[in-house]
């Protein structure tokens, strides 16, 4: 088996977060909105994790990812401020329906994050030329 380029790994990992987004979609379809989250943060986590590996950055937690995500991709403009914004809202909002045991997903953030969701992974598609 041949190793796979850094092109194919970053095809693969907008692959994943292309899929996970239409997992994102059936969740929220059938009102799993804290599943439908979490799935709509994993789908962004990828395609960030994509646009790092494009540069050779590397980290191990998602809050690594999201600072370096900050330092590289939106302090230099390459993502606008509204979608790195989006970034660390989605990135707390998961977090806290994942463990926080009494929190409280809301809907309709669920269901605007889906389409902010998709304009990130769309940006992070154009920045990598896919």
């Amino acid at each position: 088996m041949n190793t796979p380029s850094k092109e194919d790994i970053i095809r693969i990992k907008i692959a994943k977060a292309r899929r996970t987004l239409y997992e994102a979609e059936k969740m929220i379809e059938f009102n799993f909105m804290a599943a439908g989250l979490n799935r709509l943060y994993y789908g962004c986590f990828y395609a960030a994790t994509a646009l790092l590996f494009s540069k050779d950055i590397f980290t191990k937690t998602h809050s690594g990812v999201k600072q370096l995500l900050g330092l590289h991709f939106i302090s230099t403009g390459l993502i606008s401020l509204p979608l790195g914004k989006f970034y660390g809202e989605v990135f707390i909002n998961r977090q806290g329906s994942d463990y926080d045991d009494f929190a409280e997903v809301d809907p309709e953030l669920v269901k605007e994050f889906a389409i902010i969701a998709e304009q990130f992974v769309s940006n992070a598609q154009n920045i990598l030329e896919l």
